[in-house]
């Protein structure tokens, strides 16, 4: 049973309790959200029945290196909110990113980070990193006893309704956040969506959205989760920590939580529709996908080339066109497959939880070394087609409005001090912002779109790292 109707206020309300009484997390990073408590997955065969004890939380914000299938979080040597080796990092405007006419194209991406930095700037993007994944694990599990505690829980539906499925079944885990209206009028509306449940096929489909969206998308999709006995509503917690590669992290988590162990997972974004070419129910795809995790060894296959900008939905059994050859060099994202353990022992899975503006999946694909001769080795010969999903906007859109910023505002007080040479002059990434201000890049700083650009001009740093 999926927790809503009598046994939803109550939890809601606590959240909303517990959000009312946060300090600012900018000037205070060591205080945390109260946890969810939710009921432990009983073991397979169980009857279902389960105590009221503390939630079980299965993540781990990672120190030391991962295996080959986790998460390569390095040892954090610099201090939360310490400012980075003050040696400028050299960096560009990126064209496309300055004009806002093409900016959605590259809205990951305001700057370029040049090869051939020098010794003293290698040093200080290695201290950048260093300190975005030591900031990220004090805001994830802060009031913890240790760095090593777990930092992801959920609130969810009823464990024990899943023991009729086993590991051969592929479950579908879609990433949402602020559509709760959007989405459950486009499920009324049509089955365009790859992940609708009439296309699944009977498979498992687990929405994931953040605890403080969950009343929301309770209250919107109470008739679907009544009509599709195959949709589940699951909800992550990652203390003060939000963002994409958190979202990732938690998706990873609640595969490797499921009671009956699938050995593989599709994950994908709330707005991918399916296509001919990337049916996942068709035969020749599904066995494309497997023969692709086997021949090039990867845990994760894309199911064709991600685009950032939305499409028109195409007709079903039409034909899409194909990926332009120079796409090939995009990271398996939005829609892809997984193969347990979707977790190890002493890592968050594949997706670095602190990459927070947009840049997981690139460092995921680089940290798995899946770009090969300027190719991505696990992405499939088809193009991924996302859609703008349409409806009222949910309100009040707590985590986009509140959690995220509050996120991103930590952050930028921890790396505003970060050096770098632009334009050949030395200046802070505070005074970064407030140059894009007088460009007209951005309209405001600070401000939630100054903090985000600020964030990932750090994760561009930390890409051109791994690239090294």
């Amino acid at each position: 049973m999926l927790i809503r109707s009598q046994s939803l206020p109550r939890i809601a309300m606590r959240q909303e309790h517990n959000d009312t009484q946060r300090p600012s997390i900018s000037s205070k990073l060591a205080h945390s959200l109260e946890r969810v408590a939710q009921s432990p997955t009983p073991a397979a065969g169980s009857s279902g029945k389960t105590s009221h004890r503390p939630s079980i939380q299965t993540g781990i914000f990672n120190v030391g290196r991962a295996p080959a299938n986790g998460n390569a979080a390095i040892a954090a040597t610099a201090s939360a909110g310490q400012t980075p080796r003050n040696h400028p990092i050299e960096i560009k405007i990126n064209p496309q990113w300055a004009d806002k006419q093409t900016r959605a194209a590259c809205k990951y991406a305001p700057v370029i980070i040049g090869k051939g930095q020098d010794a003293e700037a290698m040093k200080s993007m290695r201290s950048v990193e260093e300190n975005r994944i030591a900031t990220c694990r004090q805001l994830a599990i802060a009031d913890r006893p240790s760095d090593r505690c777990s930092w992801i829980s959920f609130i969810r539906h009823d464990p024990s309704s899943d023991l009729r499925f086993g590991p051969e079944n592929v479950p579908a885990i879609v990433i949402s956040g602020g559509s709760a209206n959007k989405i459950a009028q486009d499920l009324g509306k049509d089955f365009s969506l790859a992940w609708h449940p009439m296309n699944m096929r009977g498979e498992p489909v687990y929405l994931l959205v953040h605890k403080m969206d969950y009343r929301t998308y309770a209250s919107a999709l109470k008739d679907a989760l009544e009509q599709y006995p195959n949709l589940r509503l699951v909800a992550w917690d990652g203390g003060q920590l939000t963002g994409f590669g958190a979202a990732r992290a938690a998706a990873t988590t609640l595969a490797d939580s499921l009671p009956y162990r699938p050995e593989r997972i599709l994950m994908m974004d709330q707005d991918v529709v399916q296509t001919e070419g990337t049916r996942h129910s068709r035969p020749d795809v599904r066995q494309a996908v497997i023969d692709k995790h086997g021949s090039s060894g990867k845990p994760i296959i894309g199911y064709g080339v991600g685009y950032p900008t939305r499409q028109d939905v195409p007709k079903p059994f039409a034909a899409t066109a194909k990926p332009d050859p120079q796409d090939f060099n995009s990271p398996a994202q939005q829609f892809v497959s997984i193969q347990a353990p979707f977790r190890e022992r002493r890592g968050d899975g594949i997706y670095p939880a602190h990459m927070v503006a947009g840049g997981e999946d690139m460092l995921m694909g680089l940290q798995l070394g899946l770009a090969d001769n300027g190719s991505n080795t696990a992405i499939l010969d088809d193009r991924i087609v996302k859609k703008e999903l349409k409806g009222p906007v949910d309100q009040p859109n707590a985590y986009w409005n509140k959690a995220r910023v509050d996120t991103l505002e930590a952050l930028f007080e921890s790396e505003k001090g970060t050096r770098v040479l632009f334009e050949g002059q030395d200046m802070t990434l505070d005074q970064l912002m407030k140059l894009f201000v007088q460009r007209q890049w951005l309209a405001s700083h600070p401000s939630a779109d100054s903090y985000n650009a600020a964030a990932c001009v750090i994760e561009r740093i930390i890409l051109r790292l791994n690239k090294q």
